[in-house]
């Protein structure tokens, strides 16, 4: 039973990244799994279930990893480059995962609230005690906003190939730039 359960929310993943979450229905995840849409429903309530079941759980896991890099490094700058790494590393490790999220938070932004782990809460406060120790010259909600739309794109050129190069070298340039947009720029 777990098995299934557990093939049914990797298919789910597949095809809500691919076609998007209003766009997939139960018959195309039961018809990918190979069993019938019944079945689907002896180890789901609804697609909704679904839904709610793998945002909680993939922005629980990216949450873990960023609330790990925050509790465990030293200086704000080395914090807030391995933030950004570490984001870009699940994003590219994970990439159904994090379009699922991405379309998740764009079509259904009030229910997010519903869920106590969410990765940009945790960036919002890393920005905020940058902000409150004078690091930070910029509105937190505005560097946040840059910070997300940023590594969103990243993301995506990188997948689609419009970003050349490794992975980290992206990352990594990606965590200079910010650090000099949102922290550098407007310093005298």
């Amino acid at each position: 039973m777990t098995g299934t359960r557990e093939t049914i929310l990797d298919e789910a993943l597949r095809l809500f990244a691919q076609k998007g979450i209003r766009e997939t229905t139960v018959r195309d995840i039961a018809k990918a799994v190979g069993i019938t849409e019944g079945a689907i429903y002896r180890h789901f309530d609804s697609k909704d279930q679904i839904v709610h079941e793998l945002f909680g759980r993939y922005s629980s896991m990216l949450y873990e990893t960023l609330d790990r890099v925050i509790k465990n490094t030293a200086s704000d700058r080395e914090r807030f480059s391995k933030v950004v790494r570490s984001f870009l590393e699940f994003a590219f490790k994970n990439p159904d995962a994090f379009k699922f999220l991405n379309i998740f938070h764009y079509l259904r932004g009030k229910e997010v609230r519903r869920f106590k782990r969410i990765p940009v809460l945790l960036i919002r406060e890393l920005l905020s005690d940058m902000r409150a120790k004078g690091i930070l010259n910029q509105d937190p909600d505005f560097a946040l906003a840059v910070m997300i739309g940023t590594l969103e794109r990243v993301f995506l050129y990188k997948t689609m190939g419009i970003l050349r190069g490794r992975r980290e070298e992206i990352a990594s340039l990606t965590a200079d730039n910010l650090w000099r947009f949102l922290v550098e720029c407007g310093k005298s």
